[in-house]
């Protein structure tokens, strides 16, 4: 009778514990969502995103495009951005049928388009793409055409990269791994906070805003409007809609009797 107790409560411990490290909710579990695999989706999709870009204008337009998101290195953050979520979407959709799959993310590729388009508009008024000429856009963000693009996209991540990102990420654990993450990880929040830097100078200055401070001065002297326009040649500035003054000197009446 004691066996069997002992047993029940190791059983019983067992579980708990189990249910501690692995807390399933639709297939997620918490060792999936780790700073540490996280920030390493981000980073491959942020340096694969320049090359999916690079040979889609290979193929779109005939010539090879560098679409970078950043000051230094070869990083593009929509799509460090869009790794994560595709990854984070193939748990939470892990065993569903294709369908759903393919819903799932072609919802998350189309969000995450939009909500950084939003933040470029809103932070800089500028724009990095423009879906204008696809039928039923929204604001020239997103688009049906795009969103399908997105969920076909998506549904290839889930069904070929997933499972060996996966086991890739379980290859990059330990103390050497942690400490490589934490340089890569201050490396980019320097980068990326002096490239928002540089966005935000660059559109000030478009707009006729002086330097203001010696960080802003030290942009200009470093970063003019040149070499900005260089590095990111596929933004263009959202220009405000200009509206026509009506001269009350000049009615219809006057004009036209």
């Amino acid at each position: 009778m004691n066996l069997q107790s002992d047993n029940l409560e190791l059983r019983i411990v067992t579980e708990l514990n189990r249910t501690e490290a692995c807390s399933v909710n639709g297939g997620i579990r918490m060792s999936d969502l780790t700073f540490q695999k996280i920030f390493w989706l981000f980073l491959l999709g942020s340096v694969l995103g320049v090359f999916v870009e690079g040979f889609w204008c290979l193929f779109r337009y005939g010539k090879w495009e560098t679409h970078t998101v950043a000051m230094w290195g070869p990083f593009n953050i929509v799509y460090g951005i869009g790794v994560p979520m595709f990854y984070l979407g193939s748990i939470l959709v892990a065993g569903a049928h294709w369908l759903r799959r393919f819903a799932a993310h072609a919802l998350i590729g189309s969000l995450v388009e939009y909500l950084c388009g939003i933040v470029i508009r809103i932070g800089v008024q500028m724009k990095a793409w423009d879906y204008s000429d696809h039928t039923m856009n929204i604001r020239g963000l997103i688009s049906p055409k795009m969103t399908l693009v997105w969920g076909f996209a998506g549904l290839g991540f889930n069904l070929f990269l997933y499972s060996p990102l996966r086991g890739l990420l379980s290859l990059v654990t330990g103390a050497f791994w942690d400490f490589v993450c934490v340089l890569l990880t201050v490396f980019m929040i320097i980068n990326l906070s002096l490239t928002a830097a540089c966005i935000i100078r660059w559109s000030n200055r478009h707009r006729g805003k002086s330097a203001a401070n010696r960080l802003t001065k030290w942009i200009d002297e470093v970063y003019p409007d040149s070499k900005m326009a260089r590095k990111f040649f596929y933004w263009s500035f959202i220009e405000p809609e200009r509206t026509t003054q009506i001269d009350p000197s000049n009615s219809w009446n006057e004009e036209y009797l």
